[in-house]
């Protein structure tokens, strides 16, 4: 009786300083890569130019203590299997592997999340758009979801669970769900299209199939916001302004033609006319002397010689206001150089036939 109380003394001490050795063991450790992130990993994250480095180091260092204590933790319950019956043994390495794996489960998804969040930023950043803002919550809540049941999985599996029929089911459900909500799938997948592709940003003047010309004030998840000159909004699905023919007044660059027309009476002399034409367009403060204005004789009008004037200023919102300018300064130097702006005329011939005197004298 004695010999055995003594060999479970023993082993009892024994068990008692290898947890103390675990332990001993994990404070050490997390003291040493505690001072390597602190001392050696700044300095080389320093170095770098990225963030996300920076950003890693700083997750390693918040959630080191949290992996080193699970680690820890397994190894205790193995050096405590020895006192342990077989059936609470069993349940004891259940309950851990669980705890473990929903720990990783949630470490996984934090530092994935980290990783897109900073991608996002980033290519919000290039782009110009609030994608980060626009699909960030959608994709940390997919990357949640897909880690989740992942985890799921792995402890059903572990606990001898066929989780095949909860498989199937989450499939049938997910196809239900998708065939449900087509619309705002094919518009989400074209909002993904627009937002990479870029076929126009925030604060773009663009123009519709239907005509309709405005700005675009803000692209999101389901649909393209529009504001016209009238103060509309014109909401587009991004399914269907993906699949249309958008002209980009905006891109790739801003500076925007600007289009006069002027009929001159016939005899007038052109030469002097296009000279005048030119002079009003390069003393106009706002027109680019790089392309250059130009002036064309387009055409032999029913009452006027046609001619079609082009300069080019910095910015689309600056083009209606100087073309009002540049029409109101021809005008007044057409004035001056007696140069006639002609309009709709008829020439009406009548017959001559008996009675008709009157009218033919006045014809």
């Amino acid at each position: 009786m004695n010999t055995i109380w003594t060999t479970l003394s023993e082993s009892s001490f024994w068990g008692v300083i290898k947890i103390i050795l675990i332990i001993a063991t994990a404070a050490l450790l997390y003291g040493f890569l505690k001072l390597f992130l602190l001392k050696i990993g700044r300095r080389v994250v320093a170095i770098t130019k990225s963030e996300l480095d920076d950003k890693i180091l700083e997750f390693l260092d918040k959630f080191l203590a949290r992996m080193l204590i699970i680690i820890a933790i397994y190894f205790i319950a193995e050096a405590l299997a020895m006192y342990l019956g077989k059936r609470a043994l069993q349940i004891v390495n259940g309950i851990l592997f669980t705890i473990v794996v929903f720990v990783a489960t949630s470490l996984a998804i934090r530092f994935t999340i980290l990783i897109t969040d900073y991608y996002l930023r980033r290519t919000a950043r290039k782009t110009g758009t609030e994608i980060d803002r626009e699909f960030g919550p959608l994709v940390n809540r997919v990357i949640q979801i897909v880690f989740f049941l992942t985890g799921l999985l792995i402890v059903l599996d572990r606990f001898n669970i066929d989780a095949k029929g909860l498989v199937a089911t989450l499939g049938i459900g997910s196809l239900a769900v998708a065939l449900a909500a087509q619309d705002t799938l094919s518009n989400m997948i074209a909002g993904f299209v627009i937002m990479f592709d870029r076929p126009f940003r925030p604060g773009d003047r663009i123009r519709t199939p239907d005509g309709t010309i405005g700005e675009i004030t803000e692209i999101g998840l389901r649909s393209v916001k529009l504001l016209d000159f009238e103060k509309n909004l014109h909401i587009i699905p991004n399914s269907e302004i993906v699949k249309s023919t958008i002209i980009n007044y905006s891109y790739p660059d801003p500076l925007i033609r600007v289009r006069v027309d002027v009929g001159v009476a016939y005899g007038s002399n052109l030469k002097r006319v296009k000279e005048i034409i030119l002079e009003v367009f390069r003393q106009h403060p706002i027109i680019t002397q790089n392309p250059e204005p130009a002036v064309y004789f387009v055409n032999f009008g029913d009452s006027s010689l046609d001619l079609m004037c082009v300069g080019y200023v910095p910015h689309y919102t600056e083009a209606w206001k100087t073309a009002e300018e540049i029409r109101l300064a021809i005008y007044e130097a057409f004035e001056r150089e007696g140069i006639e702006i002609p309009f709709p005329q008829r020439v009406v011939h009548l017959p001559d036939f008996p009675g008709n005197t009157n009218l033919n004298a006045h014809s």
